[in-house]
């Protein structure tokens, strides 16, 4: 993993599912920003692995549109907190892995740090670090800060 000073930062990713970490994760995301004039992406990944279980198309389209919501919502939350520091955000929601996702757009868009929650909400007794966490440190070549 490459080293990055802070002045070299220019934009960081905030992946986000809403828990307590991933809000302290955008509380120093947007601290960071703000000393280096940059930019915060605030993303939401919507994990439809289990709408494959929904026997009713209707009722997929329907989790989908519920967690869109919910995703929209989590983002907007760190978008109102960036907004108050007087930091530029991007809200991104996505659907797929999320793993997948958020190292993708890191690359896609020149990301050049991601801070995430140390564990979120579907890893919340996990001793060290939660499993999105620790497969997007073991595949991504930006530089990451654990929260």
């Amino acid at each position: 993993m490459s080293e990055t000073t802070e002045t070299e930062v220019h934009d960081i990713l905030v992946p986000t599912d809403g828990s307590k970490a991933a809000m302290e994760a955008a509380r120093q995301a947007i601290d960071l920003a703000k000393k280096n004039d940059a930019a915060v992406h605030a993303m939401y990944v919507m994990d439809m692995g289990d709408a494959a279980f929904v026997a009713v198309p209707s009722d997929i389209a329907q989790t989908r549109k519920r967690l869109e919501k919910k995703g929209r919502g989590f983002t907007d939350d760190i978008s109102e907190l960036a907004a108050e520091a007087g930091v530029d955000c991007v809200t991104v929601v996505k659907s797929g892995i999320p793993e997948d996702e958020i190292i993708e757009y890191a690359e896609d868009e020149g990301v050049d740090l991601i801070v995430i929650g140390k564990r979120g909400r579907s890893d919340p007794d996990k001793p060290l670090v939660g499993s999105t966490t620790n497969r997007v440190l073991g595949r991504t070549e930006v530089p990451v800060r654990v929260v």
